[in-house]
């Protein structure tokens, strides 16, 4: 009972983090960029379309952490993959037209290929004593490498692309931090003084860095491929923030290697399906009439 219950919220928390995805992305596309990113963001927090919808993702993002605190991580993370649906589905509602066998076909991948990696990778408690040096170092790198792909997002020409660099930043930014968070949190526990420590300090950075590339990321109209990336890159880097930095375990069993192999190739193909689809579907609009 109670791990249908923690299924459950899953399910509707990715359904709020999808429909609210989709609002905000309305709201960026229809916004100037001009004035710097102050501005920009400024203009987004004035839009209440906008507003609403980081309110109905961030509920979702609390049932999904609910749903964790009830239900095995293995079993809760590949459910909320169900989100990159919903959210395909949403923004076809939102912009009155059919969902694409494309669109359906590329998030069917990314959906399975998403499960199959999730399953795969540990999901041992993290050890949250990191020395802090070595999570001062990690933030850094964190802002570091978010700042180089948002640059590289700039020297590409096509709209998939730049997508594609933004959404991993953002990823990856939203990885690092979940980390952070983390030993924040721990800390907290033990004196909520540690609240005000260094840590928060170097998490507020890069989730500003990585909302702002999200949002940029919104901007090139092609919300299933960033979607889909978001829900990809986050919880692979936070995994690998866990391997690599806080000696959690790698899959210990072959099986268990050659299925995350199958699985991101099978991202691979489900996020060069969709980017196709946004060409078809750009396409068909230059066509009408």
């Amino acid at each position: 009972m109670v791990l249908a219950l923690a299924i459950a919220l899953a399910v509707v928390g990715a359904l709020f983090i999808a429909v609210g995805s989709a609002l905000q992305e309305r709201v960026v596309v229809h916004t100037r960029l001009s004035g710097g990113q102050i501005r920009f963001l400024l203009r987004l927090l004035s839009e209440s379309r906008w507003l609403w919808g980081g309110v109905l993702a961030g509920i979702g993002v609390v049932l999904h952490v609910i749903a964790l605190s009830h239900g095995p991580v293995s079993i809760i993370q590949p459910v909320g993959t169900a989100g990159l649906l919903f959210a395909v589905v949403t923004k076809a509602l939102l912009d009155r037209r059919p969902v694409t066998t494309r669109e359906l076909v590329g998030c069917g991948a990314i959906i399975a290929g998403l499960a199959g990696l999730l399953s795969a990778l540990p999901h041992a408690p993290k050890d949250y004593q990191l020395p802090d040096g070595t999570a001062l170092l990690l933030g850094l790198a964190a802002l570091a490498a978010t700042g180089f792909v948002v640059l590289v997002s700039w020297w590409v020409t096509t709209g998939s692309a730049k997508a594609v660099a933004l959404a991993l930043a953002a990823g990856g930014a939203f990885g690092v931090g979940s980390a952070l968070i983390g030993l924040i949190g721990h800390r907290t526990v033990q004196d909520p003084a540690a609240v005000l420590d260094w840590p928060t300090l170097v998490v507020v950075p890069i989730l500003v860095l990585g909302g702002l590339s999200q949002q940029h990321a919104y901007r090139m109209r092609r919300f299933a491929l960033v979607f889909a990336l978001l829900e990809v890159s986050d919880p692979v880097t936070a995994s690998a923030v866990g391997v690599l930095v806080l000696g959690e375990p790698m899959p210990d069993t072959v099986a268990k290697a050659a299925q995350m192999g199958v699985a991101a190739f099978v991202i691979v193909l489900g996020v060069v399906v969709l980017a196709h689809s946004y060409t078809a579907l750009t396409s068909a609009e230059k066509d009408a009439p």
